[in-house]
Formats: C-alpha cells, structure tokens, sequence
C-alpha cells in the first residue's frame, strides 16, 4: 500500500512516524517542533490535547509563539 501524499507535498512521500506514544502507562504527543506534551491518562486524552495544541499554535499572537519556541531550543 502507497502512503497518502499530504496536499501541497511535491517529491517522494516522507516516512510518517506515530505522533503518539505511551511511557509507564502515560500518553503524550511529540510536535513537529521536537517537544513532547504531556501526561495524559489515555491515548485518546492526548489525542484531544493534540487539537487543543493545534488550535493554540494558529491563533496564538506571534510574540507568544515567540515564546513558546524560545523555551524549545537548548541554551
């Protein structure tokens, strides 16, 4: 079975990986920007922190985004 190419995507379809994963029974989700967001109690809660997530990242102002990503990045 060939992967789904996501609108926009041009070239080869890039490997796609489980955005969710689970460690001593506690669910978190990793962002695109590296960081795991977490605990949840159950893959469907962290499901549900995914699009809270999501819409945070569209509608937040850019100075918060500024934030957020400065706390990302290793000093």
């Amino acid at each position: 079975m060939m992967p789904d190419r996501r609108d926009g995507e041009l070239g080869a379809v890039p490997m796609r990986t489980d955005r969710f994963f689970a460690v001593n029974s506690a669910w978190y989700f990793a962002t695109r920007e590296g960081a795991s967001i977490g605990p949840f109690e159950s893959k469907f809660d962290a499901q549900r922190g995914l699009t809270d997530f999501v819409d945070f990242i569209q509608l937040a102002e850019p100075r918060v985004l500024s934030s957020f990503y400065s706390t990302l990045s290793p000093e």
